[in-house]
C-alpha cells in the first residue's frame, strides 16, 4: 500500500483492502458489501471494538479511484483513538482527528493526482458511529448516510453533503465563489465534503471541498434498537424505512447484525446494482421476536362467530 507516515501506520480490522464481495461482523455489529456492476470495487468499511473505548464501524464510498478509500479506511480509526483518547472535548478531537488522517494521506494522494488523467487524485467520503456506554456519535463526511432504528421508525439520521441535497452546503459553497456545474462541486465532484481530491496542476484540494465532518451527539434510549451505516449504494435504491424495517425482521428472528446487514444489501441489490453497496447494522437494543404461535391456533376474522 506504500509508505504512511509514523502516526498512522495501521490495519483496521474487517475486511482487508476493498473486497468485491464480503460479510463479517460479531453479536454487536455486522458488514456486507459487494461490487455490483461497477467496473471497480470503491467501497470499502471498517470495524473496531476498542477505538479510546468506543465500538467504532465506518463505511467509506470512494470516487475516481480506490486508493482514497483504502487509505481512510486503514488510517482514519487510528486517527480517532489517538485523538480521543487525550480528549476533553470529543467534537474537537474528532474534526483533528479526521484533518489528521487526510495529512497522512496527502503524499500518496498527491502523487497519485500527479499521474491520473484527470488531473485529480481519488477522493472518499465517510460515515462513522461511535458507541460507548449510552452515547452514540455520528460523524459525517459527504454522501454516506447513518439511520437510527428507535422502536421500528426512522429516528436520528445524518444529512447529506451534497449541493442537491444540502442546502446549507450549496450556500457555503457560493459565499466561496465555487462554481456548481449540475450539482458538480467546481465542475468535477458530486459532493462537497471529502477526503482527497487532491488537484496535480495545485498541489490542494478541488476548490471548496472540505474535510470538515458533521457531528450528531446522541443519548441512546430503550427504545433505540439498532444503527444502519450504509453508502448510497443502499439509499438510492431504498427507502429509509424500508431499510430499516428489512434489517429489523432478520434481526428479531435471528439475532444476528450480520444477517440483518446481508438481507439490506441483497434486497438493494434487487432494485438495483449500478453501484458499489456497503452496509452496516449496529445492534444496540434488539427487540424479541413475536411469539410463535402454537400448531392448531388461528386468528378469528373480524365478524366470525365460534361455535
Amino acid at each position: 500500500m506504500g509508505n504512511y507516515c509514523d502516526c498512522c501506520g495501521v490495519r483496521a480490522k474487517g475486511p482487508e483492502g476493498l473486497p468485491q464481495y464480503g460479510s463479517g461482523g460479531t453479536a454487536e455489529y455486522g458488514f456486507a458489501l459487494a461490487k455490483h456492476d461497477r467496473a471497480r470495487m470503491e467501497d470499502a468499511v471498517a470495524v473496531h471494538n476498542d477505538v479510546a473505548g468506543h465500538t467504532c464501524v465506518a463505511v467509506f464510498d470512494g470516487h475516481g479511484g480506490d486508493k482514497a478509500a483504502k487509505l481512510a479506511q486503514e488510517l482514519l480509526p487510528k486517527q480517532l483513538d489517538q485523538h480521543l483518547r487525550l480528549a476533553t472535548d470529543k467534537e474537537k478531537a474528532i474534526t483533528e482527528a479526521f484533518e489528521a488522517a487526510e495529512e497522512c494521506m496527502y503524499p500518496e494522494l498527491a502523487d497519485e493526482a500527479k499521474v491520473s488523467p484527470s488531473g485529480t487524485s481519488s477522493g472518499t467520503v465517510a460515515c462513522v458511529a461511535l458507541l460507548q456506554e449510552k452515547e452514540l456519535l455520528f460523524v459525517n463526511l459527504g454522501d454516506c448516510r447513518a439511520v437510527i432504528c428507535d422502536g421500528a421508525k426512522v429516528a436520528t439520521k445524518t444529512v447529506d453533503h451534497s449541493t442537491e441535497k444540502n442546502a446549507e452546503e450549496k450556500h457555503r459553497l457560493q459565499k466561496l465563489g465555487v462554481t456548481i456545474d449540475a450539482g458538480y462541486v467546481d465542475g468535477k465532484v458530486q459532493v462537497s465534503r471529502a477526503f482527497g481530491d487532491i488537484e496535480g496542476k495545485t498541489g490542494v484540494k478541488i476548490n471548496g471541498l472540505i474535510c470538515k465532518p458533521e457531528i450528531t451527539v446522541v443519548a441512546i434510549q430503550e427504545s433505540t434498537e439498532f444503527v444502519v451505516l450504509a453508502t448510497d449504494g443502499i439509499w438510492d435504491a431504498l427507502q429509509e424505512q424500508t431499510v430499516l424495517t428489512t434489517a429489523r425482521k432478520v434481526l428479531r428472528e435471528s439475532r444476528s447484525s450480520e444477517a440483518a446487514a446481508q438481507a439490506v444489501l441483497e434486497s438493494a441489490g434487487r432494485v438495483s446494482k449500478v453501484d458499489n453497496a456497503a452496509v452496516i447494522v449496529l445492534a444496540i437494543n434488539i427487540p424479541e421476536p413475536l411469539p410463535k404461535r402454537e400448531p392448531g391456533q388461528f386468528r378469528l376474522k373480524r365478524g366470525s362467530k365460534t361455535e
